[in-house]
């Protein structure tokens, strides 16, 4: 409940809401959730993202952010790795998991069509042995 009042006050402003019907405890919250959610939904959009994780650090209170694919990529915890494409080098998020402290090995990019011959051939023999065991 703590945490509540803060919400309210600091973050919401709306200190009434701590003692309002069907606010005052998480019970009541919960049984009123649909209303409470336009609440907060109303003032979230108010906010830019970094506005209301500004005014929620501020309030002491605890949050979590939903970042876009461009935000995770840019995350200074992804581990970035420089590889090879007939471009010229490029630098691209790390596989995820070292094994026995051993970096995976990346080979370059291919070129576009550089394996076109090699699965084509690939397929066609996948396709001629399934023709002559038919």
């Amino acid at each position: 409940d703590r945490e509540w009042v803060s919400f309210c006050e600091k973050f919401l402003k709306q200190p009434e809401l701590t003692r309002a019907l069907g606010f005052a405890d998480n019970m009541e919250r919960l049984s009123h959730r649909a209303q409470l959610d336009k609440i907060i939904e109303r003032r979230f959009s108010e906010l830019s993202c970094q506005v209301a994780m500004q005014e929620l650090e501020a309030a002491g209170l605890a949050y979590g952010r939903l970042n876009e694919v461009a935000d995770v990529s840019k995350h200074p915890h992804v581990r970035r790795v420089e590889i090879g494409t007939p471009e010229g080098s490029v630098e691209t998020i790390a596989p995820a998991a070292i094994f026995n402290y051993e970096q995976p090995s990346l080979r370059p990019v291919p070129a576009l069509g550089a394996h076109t011959e090699a699965v084509r051939e690939e397929v066609l023999g996948l396709l001629r042995d399934r023709a002559a065991s038919a």
